[in-house]
């Protein structure tokens, strides 16, 4: 967090506020109501700064997290028509570069074909945003990334960071008090002594295969989603890559500082 900038003023603030919000969720559960002091007794925090912040979550706009979500699923699906569709590669199964308007191959009709009701515009303004895109001197456009990903240390690859963290964290909890036949499924594969030089050939497969695995999981979802709101949740699989450079042998060796 001292990285990108946020204090322990700032860290305080958004921990208060994530406090009253999972008390009001939990009364909610409960059947309670969330008055300022039940969620004041809950939490240890002041029932003035309680309300203080109940106030202002209330005169703010509905978060559009889900939404999102939504958005950037659409998004993963054109990039995978891009790479992987006939009509929109090379003889090579490179990505063709593609004008924006037109008849197949364009732009506009990939978005048709693979993102559904969003517009063409969104959808390139957004992959030119994550740098996932360019546009020529042409005004063609090329592919620079197969997957929609957010990086940098702007507000949504910040934002982008807590909404995955809090899904993993999410399934550790959701197993921890879940029976067997509940628990969601987690595993991992990690090494503590694995060689620095095969690093580059970790992501690389991980880029070729986790793609693959991910493109067929979307595939499934995209035929099972539904527009139905009451019979609708949100659910999905994530495959991330683990370097840990601050543990290893040379930390086990014992030549730790204590300061």
């Amino acid at each position: 967090m001292l990285r990108h900038g946020l204090s322990t003023y700032d860290f305080s603030r958004i921990a208060n506020i994530a406090f009253v919000q999972a008390a009001q969720d939990i009364l909610r559960e409960q059947g309670k109501s969330s008055s300022f002091s039940r969620v004041s007794t809950i939490t240890g925090l002041h029932r003035h700064v309680v309300s203080g912040i109940a106030r202002s979550a209330e005169a703010s706009k509905p978060s559009l997290g889900p939404e999102k979500d939504y958005q950037r699923n659409r998004l993963a699906r054109v990039l995978t028509g891009w790479f992987e569709g006939p009509e929109y590669t090379d003889e090579n199964g490179r990505p063709l570069v593609l004008p924006i308007e037109g008849p197949e191959p364009s732009f506009e009709q990939l978005v048709r074909s693979f993102s559904g009701d969003i517009y063409p515009k969104i959808i390139l303004d957004e992959l030119l945003r994550v740098g996932a895109v360019r546009i020529q001197n042409d005004g063609s456009v090329k592919a620079l990334a197969r997957r929609y990903t957010l990086g940098g240390a702007d507000s949504a690859a910040l934002r982008h960071l807590g909404s995955t963290a809090c899904d993993l964290l999410y399934t550790l909890e959701h197993n921890i008090s879940a029976s067997a036949n509940n628990r969601l499924f987690e595993d991992s594969a990690i090494s503590v002594r694995l060689d620095s030089a095969a690093i580059p050939l970790l992501r690389q497969m991980l880029q070729r295969r986790g793609a693959s695995f991910l493109q067929d999981v979307e595939g499934w979802i995209s035929e099972r989603e539904t527009t139905r709101r009451p019979g609708s949740v949100r659910a999905g699989v994530m495959v991330q890559m683990i370097i840990d450079h601050e543990s290893g042998p040379a930390e086990e060796s014992g030549n730790g500082n204590d300061d």
